[in-house]
């Protein structure tokens, strides 16, 4: 029943029609599937079985899975990643961080925020996968691409990745200087710096890329990041 309601909410949130979303819960709920072989959490995942190809699991691997899942990056194709990523735990393969993260940018790149955040939840908060620093930029990269960008959600996005054993580094930071540059944030992006350096994050050879359009941001970042 758990498992019905979990795959009816996922299909919800991509727009799947009520009657397929039924369908999909009821055989869920005959054939529950986990995305691990082995549960690490008490928490269980919200994925199981969705679209899978008529060949059967024994032909779905992880390799030709994430090669799909970087082509649905390229392609925007959210819910087709999503699929992807869901066949791996119909097949009881333990998704990799690699393929994980390659979906939950797919659906960034689409621009829908909403399924990101249940990949997220359901793949990274629930520990099937542990997160690195990638997986977070991903989340800030799909808040500043708002219109207008979510500050706030990206900043609480880079507060976040404490709770997860993650040190946000130059990578993170980088994008944030980057918007700021787009959008000719000085204040912004003093602020920014000037939290870099109180954290001890060594700048590397991509955030002056990420400022060079301003000169005004460019100066104060060399200031105080490289004395």
């Amino acid at each position: 029943a758990a498992a019905a309601q979990h795959i009816a909410r996922l299909a919800a949130s991509r727009g799947t029609s009520a009657a397929t979303a039924s369908a999909r819960a009821h055989s869920a709920a005959r054939h529950p599937v986990r995305l691990l072989a082995k549960p690490r959490s008490a928490r269980p995942s919200a994925f199981a079985a969705d679209e899978i190809g008529a060949a059967g699991d024994e032909e779905v691997n992880l390799k030709d899975v994430t090669r799909k899942l970087v082509d649905c990056r390229k392609r925007k194709a959210a819910s087709n990643a999503v699929d992807l990523l869901v066949s791996l735990g119909r097949a009881g393969i333990e998704p990799d961080l690699l393929a994980s993260t390659t979906c939950l940018g797919a659906c960034v790149a689409a621009g829908k925020m909403d399924l990101a955040l249940k990949v997220f939840e359901e793949v990274f908060d629930k520990r099937v996968v542990e997160p690195d620093e990638v997986v977070f930029t991903e989340l800030i990269r799909g808040y500043l691409a708002s219109s207008p960008p979510s500050w706030t959600r990206a900043m609480n996005t880079l507060d976040r990745m404490e709770a997860f054993d993650v040190t946000p580094g130059a990578l993170s930071y980088n994008i944030l200087l980057a918007k700021c540059a787009d959008d000719n944030e000085l204040e912004r992006a003093e602020d920014i710096v000037d939290r870099m350096a109180d954290e001890g994050v060594e700048p590397d050879r991509f955030t002056m890329e990420a400022v060079k359009k301003r000169r005004s941001i460019r100066s104060y970042a060399k200031k105080v990041l490289m004395m």
